[in-house]
């Protein structure tokens, strides 16, 4: 049998964490350069709050069901009875298939236990 090296894994460790060491310390500019951006960032933020403030409110939804007059209301919506109707056959069958199966195995366990 083999065994394997324990010093092994703290070598190549201790030499990733040495490359890892070497990178430059931060991706970041410096904190004068940075604070300058911050303030440009800022000022841009501010004048562009008011437009989307005026186009939230020019853009407000509209009631989703609303009629335009009492003329329109056409009945029942048959679209709800297309869109749910395949997923109800599609779980029914499932479950038919499903208890069909587990009521056949429960009748032979039960055979099974009754000795005949």
């Amino acid at each position: 049998a083999r065994s394997r090296s324990v010093l092994a894994p703290l070598v190549a460790a201790a030499l990733a964490f040495g490359v890892i060491c070497q990178f430059p310390t931060s991706f970041l500019p410096a904190a004068p350069m940075g604070t300058r951006v911050t303030n440009q960032l800022v000022s841009q933020e501010v004048a562009g709050v008011g437009a989307a403030a005026v186009l939230a409110l020019a853009a407000a939804p509209l009631p989703a069901f609303a009629l335009a007059s009492s003329d329109d209301d056409e009945g029942f919506d048959f679209r709800i009875v297309a869109v749910l109707g395949l997923p109800v056959v599609a779980a029914s069958w499932a479950l038919f298939n499903v208890w069909r199966v587990a009521f056949r195995q429960g009748v032979r366990l039960n055979e099974g236990l009754s000795g005949s």
